[in-house]
């Protein structure tokens, strides 16, 4: 059998306890949270709780320049509630917890009955130090498909996001947010917390779990996106991976496959035949534009809507539409995200 544990000697009581105090103290000096108070937020019928925690952005600098971290909650209906709340991490990277928080709240109901829902706007989104930069609304289709402008854009939104009070984006990480919402969790007096993550909220999930093992009792990780995965080298493997599925759902389908019985014999023919001239309407003002379609643009207009299965069902009329050098559907369907209202994704 193993040898006990020796008892804690005197120094190092001292030495656990000195360190506990400095961390105790370290905390307080770099959040500070306002109390909560009563507020509306779109889409619930009833008031919930709005609370809001000062944050160094440079943890290294807790005197220096300062964020807001924005949350909300949405109290237990039960007057004995639980003392663990549930805590949604949102997905992106750059979507507001805050702005999803009505349609979230409502699927998990059952939670909600003797729980608390908390919904924290990670910095860099929604309203905690939001990075967004100004839309460029007045593009013509034929400058969107432009890559190199798009990389000129991206260029002057970075130049731009520097120039916020904020705007230093080295300190807009997974670790620092997974800091800044145990620090919410801290403001709020709960012991423990449990986490729902969904796509890039599963790789945040997972860092607090490693920074904070201690302070979480359940996870439910939807669509994990762990700490070892290149997102961007496995976006397309991924994506091809959800169009074979359609392709194959359609064919199996008795009125898919009906309806498109050449569905995937079309979509080899389409990208055989780009690039190719066409006279499409602009998504986004319905005007008529002379462009050039390339395998670049057709393969962005199928990506978006494998995201969500109503728009990915629409992709077989897209595809047939194409062929016959309607592009006008496969463009809309592709433009569905980039059509930015209130839940713009974050750069």
């Amino acid at each position: 059998m193993p040898s006990p544990l020796p008892l804690a000697t005197p120094t190092w009581v001292f030495s656990c306890r000195l360190w506990l105090m400095v961390l105790a103290l370290w905390t307080a000096a770099s959040a500070h949270a306002e109390p909560l108070r009563n507020c509306r937020i779109t889409g619930f019928q009833t008031e919930v709780q709005c609370g809001t925690l000062r944050r160094a952005l440079d943890p290294a600098k807790p005197a220096g320049v300062q964020i807001e971290v924005h949350y909300v909650v949405v109290p237990a209906l039960a007057r004995r509630k639980l003392p663990d709340p549930v805590f949604f991490l949102a997905g992106g990277p750059g979507q507001s917890a805050i702005h999803i928080a009505p349609s979230v709240a409502r699927r998990l109901a059952r939670l909600n009955n003797r729980r608390d829902l908390v919904f924290v706007d990670q910095r860099g989104t929604g309203r905690s130090a939001p990075l967004y930069c100004e839309e460029d609304r007045k593009s013509s289709l034929a400058q969107q498909m432009d890559m190199e402008r798009t990389y000129q854009h991206l260029a002057q939104c970075l130049a731009q996001l520097q120039k916020l009070p904020y705007g230093d984006t080295r300190f807009f990480t997974t670790v620092l947010a997974m800091q800044d919402l145990d620090a919410v969790r801290q403001a709020l007096g709960a012991a423990q917390i449990n986490l729902i993550g969904g796509s890039y909220g599963t790789r945040a999930a997972l860092d607090y779990l490693r920074q904070f093992p201690t302070a979480v009792r359940r996870t439910v990780l939807d669509g994990v996106a762990p700490a070892d995965m290149s997102l961007p080298s496995s976006a397309s493997s991924d994506n091809q991976t959800a169009f074979d599925a359609m392709l194959g759902a359609c064919e199996t389908e008795p009125r898919c496959a009906k309806a498109y019985p050449r569905l995937r014999a079309d979509w080899a023919a389409l990208l055989s035949e780009l690039p190719r001239q066409a006279s499409v309407a602009n998504p986004r003002t319905g005007v008529p534009e002379r462009v050039t379609i390339t395998r670049e643009a057709v393969l962005g207009g199928v990506r978006s809507p494998l995201y969500l299965p109503s728009l990915a069902a629409a992709l077989p009329h897209a595809i047939t539409e194409a062929t016959q050098g309607r592009f006008e559907a496969m463009l809309g369907l592709g433009s569905v995200f980039a059509m930015r209202g209130p839940n713009r994704m974050a750069e």
